[in-house]
């Protein structure tokens, strides 16, 4: 009785866990609402939210540009949850297929490959799907080229059997391969173009509008549930192929199938966003020292800190400088320094 009562306890404190991550993603999202051109104090930020969802939008202080500019910023900060929670849960369904701490959607080749896309559009003015207007374009070069490691990796699977050591290596082959070519086209790119290419290639918020934000929020939210479908036979994973394989399970098509559904999520974000680095190797880390493998748990407790994490980081990097900073630069920055100290402090693996 007394281990029934300590494993509720136990599952009690990762919803709990789970929950405050929750409750700081809320929080953090009136928080940066506030923060822009010009500041607004929490109170406004929730009474104009609220109007906003009620259609009764009141000008509080009779400077109506001031409202219009914040009610801009609604869908930024939305988009944003989404984003981080879709990288950080890609990074940990992949640090589980593979059975690596440092696997995560950009190490597979997956933003090297968005970068790509977005590189042939923006130099060469090439569009992977006929008649797509500018930024259409620009979503589904950067979607398409996304999933090409991904394509490479299952298509050389039907040819020999591979092991996740070996996937990780062909994903970090093709990443290279496709930086070689996007800096083969920079090289001779004129300059508004670089320009256009590197503001994409650091990651920013800014792009997330009301017209996409629908996709940005559905598309991402079904995927992370189909993924958490499959939470438990990830879980099974941890034991190994072999002993997987004992238990009904065939590891070599979960890894696939699930390898498919992070490559779709990391795609369905990075294509509106570019590639903003970090969330998805840091979230599942800080989740795993507080909830454990268990990915039933950590699958929302990466969503949750991802959400919060990068919701606070746009907000930093809004107010950093008199334009702002791109939010992909602070996540590195913060990132970074945040993964090393895990390390250090890390005394025993909390992800195997």
């Amino acid at each position: 009785m007394s281990l029934r009562k300590e494993y509720g306890k136990d599952c009690r404190r990762k919803v709990f866990f789970t929950f405050g991550l929750a409750l700081l993603a809320a929080f953090s999202f009136f928080l940066t609402l506030g923060f822009g051109v010009y500041d607004i104090s929490l109170m406004h930020s929730w009474e104009v939210f609220i109007g906003h969802l009620t259609d009764n939008i009141t000008d509080l202080d009779g400077d109506s540009y001031i409202w219009g500019e914040y009610i801009g910023r609604v869908p930024r900060a939305i988009g944003a949850i989404f984003v981080g929670a879709a990288l950080s849960v890609a990074g940990a369904v992949m640090q589980t297929d593979f059975k690596n701490p440092l696997a995560e959607p950009y190490t597979m080749g997956i933003a090297s490959g968005a970068f790509l896309g977005a590189v042939l559009f923006l130099v060469n003015g090439i569009s992977i799907v006929p008649f797509a207007d500018d930024d259409l374009a620009l979503v589904l070069n950067s979607f398409v080229m996304s999933l090409a490691p991904t394509a490479i990796i299952v298509a050389v699977g039907f040819f020999k059997k591979m092991t996740p050591t070996m996937m990780i290596l062909t994903g970090i082959a093709v990443m290279f391969l496709f930086s070689s070519v996007c800096q083969l086209i920079l090289v001779t790119a004129p300059s508004e173009s670089l320009s256009d290419a590197y503001s994409w290639r650091v990651g920013s918020l800014s792009r997330i509008t009301w017209d996409n934000l629908p996709y940005i929020v559905s598309v991402p939210s079904i995927l992370m549930a189909i993924t958490y479908l499959f939470s438990g036979k990830l879980n099974v994973l941890y034991s190994g192929d072999r002993s997987a394989q004992t238990l009904g399970e065939n590891a070599g098509n979960i890894r696939i199938i699930t390898l498919i559904l992070v490559s779709l999520l990391t795609a369905s974000v990075v294509c509106f966003v570019g590639t903003i680095g970090f969330i998805g190797l840091v979230g599942p880390h800080v989740a795993r020292i507080f909830v454990g493998s268990n990915n039933r748990y950590l699958l929302p407790a990466s969503a949750s800190f991802g959400a919060a994490f990068i919701i606070l980081a746009d907000t930093l990097a809004k107010i950093s400088g008199p334009n702002g900073l791109p939010v992909g630069v602070i996540s590195s920055m913060i990132g970074g320094p945040l993964f090393i100290w895990i390390l250090v402090r890390q005394r025993r693996s909390a992800w195997a």
